[in-house]
């Protein structure tokens, strides 16, 4: 299923694949991107040292592709944050082969910071 929700159908050889039932071209690159080259945004969870959360979300800025994501959640799971961390806040970069930064997608403070 391609992202505007057309159910896609692809025949033929992975040289000259024949795609049907795409209402808009992006549906055909959006199937040959997929069948030759998948990419997928990472979303996971980094630790955090010193947080009032044992997690922070993080996502990476841009696609990764599909067979690397493995690897990278690998590298993901061998760091600790310290807290504070800011939403937004870039925690890892030049990730991988595509060379994505990995971001935080949400804030955690410190523990014992003021009010927490």
């Amino acid at each position: 299923m391609c992202p505007n929700s057309c159910v896609l159908s692809i025949s033929g050889d992975e040289a000259k694949p024949q795609i049907e039932n795409n209402r808009c071209y992006r549906g055909a690159d959006f199937a040959l991107k997929e069948l030759r080259d998948p990419e997928r945004t990472l979303t996971s969870t980094m630790r955090t040292r010193n947080g009032v959360l044992p997690l922070v979300s993080v996502r990476s800025d841009k696609p990764v592709k599909k067979a690397e994501l493995r690897e990278i959640i690998i590298q993901l799971d061998a760091v600790t944050i310290d807290a504070p961390v800011a939403r937004g806040q870039v925690l890892m970069e030049s990730v991988g082969i595509n060379k994505v930064n990995i971001i935080a997608t949400r804030s955690v403070a410190a523990r014992g910071a003021e009010g927490v």
